[in-house]
């Protein structure tokens, strides 16, 4: 980093708020039915899209409990017959998509998440993996990863979730040091995290990555500072980052945060800045704008030959533009639609029981909307583009709006990321619509 960043000179440019609970996706959304979803595969499909790499991401919304501070769609259950309905839908859901596009097609990512995926029993969890493989290829070459609990987490369940063919393992985590714990959720010992990072160790899996939460309610920089010390220290793969919002709009169980205790922007921004400085000192390298791994990381080494790719899944090495998302509340990325599954459990299991397509909300691209977001995408993955892409006058208005933020600027025959634009940029994504929020397109 050339120059010295401070939360202060970052603030002002910060401008609008996550979307409402009524609109994930943000006012452009709109109400979409099964039929505008599978006609939008069918056209995907014509054109050849799916064979230029494709992402599916399972999504497992069960949970033992609620936590206060969760975002995400999360269904409280423990009866297993739950989980076992729930798969029977999947099973209908993966056959509308398979149908759709064809039966095998090949995956570059698959990702399973939640809500807590490491509930499932052992036979569960085989009969979850053998339906993905009725309806998708999955090569060695595919990037398999499987989010897990650390407390729900065995040495068993670990051999089991890498012989069922998952090469990697992401773990959220929010509250680390137990001495400032405050019941949000996601909160785990250091010494639980250490035993599990041994286990999946010797398990022998590809990578384990902490999805790292800051920003919660009554959290400190310095606080930051020492749950990073206690994570770097037991050495994992990878790091990803992202800022906690409090949207008790969505999320009505999130009232029970007093509003005062949450961290100022400022205060955010404050952490981010200790979060690169200390993950910079302990190692690893900065990638994109949010994610950090090792020297020699597949992912540094495809973010230096302008291979790196982000998606809703995160960055990779794969060539994945589009992903499909399986499951309660599950988002799909596609080149003209941005959709959403019914996040009511009762409503999800009814439109599938019937035959039906799930999907219930959405965002349609032109064909000029598409190529902004990618442009934007592009900026996130290699922090440039070439100016040639921006000379319509479309993408130039996209242009001026980033200039104006300070989020790029324009030298040469590049458009390049500034180096406050790379602090901010993550403070301006919206995580529903992989967007930026001043950006049209979202």
């Amino acid at each position: 980093m050339n120059q010295k960043i401070t939360p202060a000179s970052l603030v002002p440019q910060l401008a609008s708020s996550r979307p409402s609970a009524a609109q994930v996706f943000g006012g452009r959304e709109v109400p979409i039915d099964g039929t505008t979803f599978t006609d939008a595969l069918d056209s995907a499909a014509m054109r050849g899209d799916f064979d230029k790499g494709l992402g599916l991401q399972i999504y497992l919304p069960f949970c033992a409990t609620r936590c206060i501070s969760c975002d995400r769609v999360a269904e409280v259950a423990v009866d297993p017959r739950v989980i076992d309905r729930y798969l029977n839908n999947l099973a209908v859901e993966l056959s509308l998509i398979s149908d759709r596009i064809g039966r095998g097609r090949q995956l570059a990512q698959l990702h399973v998440g939640g809500g807590t995926p490491s509930m499932l029993s052992a036979a569960q969890l085989a009969r979850l993996t053998a339906l993905i493989d009725q309806h998708f290829s999955i090569g060695d070459d595919c990037e398999t990863v499987f989010e897990v609990t650390p407390d729900r987490s065995s040495w068993t369940q670990l051999e089991l979730i890498k012989g069922l063919g998952f090469r990697n393992l992401r773990i959220e985590l929010r509250e680390i040091d137990s001495s400032a714990q405050q019941g949000l959720g996601r909160s785990y010992s250091p010494e639980l995290l250490h035993d599990m990072l041994s286990n999946a160790n010797q398990v022998s899996f590809d990578s384990v990555i902490f999805d790292f939460v800051y920003g919660l309610p009554g959290q400190t920089v310095g606080a930051v500072k020492n749950s990073l010390r206690l994570l770097t220290e037991m050495n994992p793969t990878r790091f990803m980052c992202r800022p906690f919002v409090r949207d008790e709009q969505r999320f009505e169980h999130q009232r029970g945060i007093d509003a005062h205790t949450m961290p100022s922007v400022a205060e955010k921004m404050a952490m981010f800045i200790a979060i690169v400085d200390h993950l910079e000192n302990a190692g690893y390298e900065w990638l994109g704008i949010n994610s950090f791994v090792k020297s020699g990381d597949p992912l540094s080494v495809a973010q230096t030959e302008g291979r790196l790719v982000r998606n809703r899944l995160g960055y990779s090495d794969k060539p994945t533009r589009l992903v499909l998302g399986i499951g309660l509340g599950a988002v799909s990325e596609l080149p003209n639609l941005l959709s959403r599954n019914e996040s009511r459990l009762d409503v999800w299991q009814n439109s599938l029981e019937n035959s039906e397509h799930p999907a219930c909300a959405g965002v349609r691209f032109t064909a000029v909307e598409s190529k902004q977001r990618r442009l934007v995408h592009r900026l996130s993955e290699a922090l440039q583009a070439p100016l040639a892409e921006f000379e319509s006058a479309e993408q130039q208005g996209l242009l001026d709006k980033l200039q104006k933020e300070g989020l790029v600027k324009a030298e040469s025959d590049w458009v390049r990321v500034t180096n406050s634009g790379r602090f901010r940029l993550l403070q301006l994504w919206d995580p529903d619509s992989g967007d930026l929020r001043i950006a049209n397109s979202a």
